[in-house]
């Protein structure tokens, strides 16, 4: 087993087979993983944990995964501590993988335009290795 990682994981995808896979993919490097079935569980791991890599089918039962990403994005309402009153905060995109079983060369196009990355269903134990790998700065 890889040694204990401090990065975070968020996991999100309907399919419990699909989402057993790729939980086992990634606790082989050891990363701390936090999972979801819909939009609203992911955005709510988003807003509750430093997570520093998403993983996200496109198709989710309640939005798509990229309507996560762009919803996370927009921030929420932020009191801070010693600071009032609230304020509306954009927030840093996070290193983002998608997946999708239905993938377009538009959404190809439009993923790469974003800096994101989109694997096609089915993909390979390696494949989301290399996708993490290069998200994450891993030589």
């Amino acid at each position: 087993m890889a040694p204990a990682s401090d990065i975070s994981v968020l996991i999100t995808d309907d399919d419990a087979s699909v989402l057993s896979c790729v939980v086992e993919i990634v606790e082989g490097r050891g990363h701390r993983i936090f999972t979801a079935r819909s939009g609203t569980e992911a955005l709510t791991v988003l807003r509750t944990e430093r997570i520093q890599l998403t993983i996200l089918d496109v198709h989710l039962p309640d939005m798509t995964g990229f309507d996560v990403v762009e919803t996370y994005r927009e921030g929420s309402w932020i009191v801070e501590a010693r600071r009032a009153p609230a304020r509306r905060e954009r927030r840093s995109v996070v290193p983002t993988i998608f997946m999708s079983g239905d993938a377009t060369p538009q959404m190809h196009q439009d993923c790469d335009s974003k800096g994101w990355t989109l694997l096609d269903k089915p993909f390979g134990a390696n494949d989301m290795r290399r996708a993490m790998d290069r998200l994450l700065g891993v030589a």
